[in-house]
């Protein structure tokens, strides 16, 4: 199936609601989509910049897992 091709915006918005669902994140402020110049299978990826008052390793470890799973469904749109 072929990936759905989004909007930086609009991929950040659905990765930032998605990193929020996941059990100790629901106060992550920020996150961040960093676009991947060179050719590879993914041209994204995410981390978080602000985690509020949720542990920094938590969110990170939520981000890795939010990245593998959006990966699987959407790209970003090129510029």
């Amino acid at each position: 199936m072929p990936k759905v091709l989004v909007s930086m915006p609009e991929l950040q918005r659905r990765a930032l609601l998605e990193v929020r669902k996941q059990p100790g994140c629901h106060n992550v402020q920020d996150i961040l989509i960093n676009r991947v110049a060179r050719h590879a299978e993914n041209n994204w990826s995410l981390c978080v910049l602000a985690a509020g008052t949720a542990d920094a390793n938590t969110a990170a470890r939520a981000a890795v897992h939010v990245q593998t799973v959006l990966r699987r469904e959407y790209d970003l749109l090129m510029d």
